[in-house]
């Protein structure tokens, strides 16, 4: 993989988690939605937790 293709990739996961993180707040309490949210958070975070340690 190239650097600009893991940079790009890092810059998605990081845009990911924010708007996962945003969805997070506004998503009501009655529902399962924020269980969802919190388990793509968590996969999108392993995802540049992986593409971090590939840089270096």
């Amino acid at each position: 993989m190239s650097e600009f293709e893991l940079e790009v990739l890092k810059r998605l996961a990081e845009k990911a988690l924010k708007e996962l993180d945003e969805a997070y707040k506004r998503a009501p309490d009655v529902d399962n939605g924020k269980t969802y949210l919190l388990r793509g958070k968590e996969r999108v975070r392993l995802i540049a937790k992986i593409l971090n340690n590939m840089e270096g």
